[in-house]
């Protein structure tokens, strides 16, 4: 188990994209997220603000953004095919309210202020289920201990995975960091997702192979 802070940046190979897709990636200059908005107090306190870390294809952010027009919500994926999947849906429906970051994820996280967000998603991270790859994975005491300082005061962390054994990481992780509560109420409230929660392709596979979903559901402490 990886305890120090070392964070390892994304690493992977990228399907070549359609030349569709390559048409819908060029929105990017449209709906790229604005840096400057970190340096701006008083947007994040009248705002509610909604970070997904690796949104996929963009189907849960997407939908959230659609629902809740006056919520501002913000993307991040390193992979590009995902990143042209979502643009093709905020550009069909002409959403304002979604911003995109392409590219690793613990690049822009040393950008942001404190006190920022006031949810954090991360659905179905990349388990890395080898052990001589465990240093890949998202969740490490360093990237806990800085999501605990974006997350404005009561805020919540949401994340999701059907590995089991990253499920024991991320919770062995939490509780040595002492930074978030864990809003479990019964011993199967890891079936039940957060409320407003939609559900993605991914897990539908998952589900199909038999890869039941965890749900886990945090506040950040005082």
């Amino acid at each position: 188990m990886n305890l120090n802070n070392k964070l390892i940046s994304v690493k992977g190979r990228e399907r070549p994209l359609s030349k569709k897709q390559k048409q819908s990636f060029l929105l990017l200059s449209r709906y790229a997220l604005n840096l400057s908005l970190f340096k701006d107090k008083e947007f994040f306190k009248k705002n509610k603000i909604c970070l997904e870390i690796g949104f996929g294809s963009g189907e849960i952010i997407f939908k959230e953004a659609k629902k809740n027009p006056k919520n501002i919500y913000i993307g991040i994926e390193y992979y590009r095919r995902g990143v042209a999947q979502l643009l093709k849906k905020i550009d069909d429906h002409d959403l304002k309210n979604i911003q995109i970051f392409h590219g690793d994820a613990h690049v822009l996280l040393k950008e942001i202020s404190k006190f920022f967000f006031d949810e954090i998603w991360i659905f179905f991270p990349d388990p890395w289920p080898k052990k001589r790859h465990e240093k890949r994975r998202f969740i490490q005491i360093a990237s806990i201990n800085r999501l605990y300082e974006i997350l404005k005061p009561d805020g919540k962390l949401y994340i999701s995975s059907d590995d089991k054994s990253y499920i024991s990481w991320i919770l062995s992780l939490i509780f040595q960091s002492d930074k978030f509560e864990w809003l479990a109420e019964s011993p199967f409230d890891w079936k039940n997702p957060y409320r407003e929660y939609y559900g993605s392709r991914y897990e539908e596979k998952g589900m199909k192979k038999n890869r039941p979903p965890y749900f886990l559901k945090f506040k950040k402490t005082d």
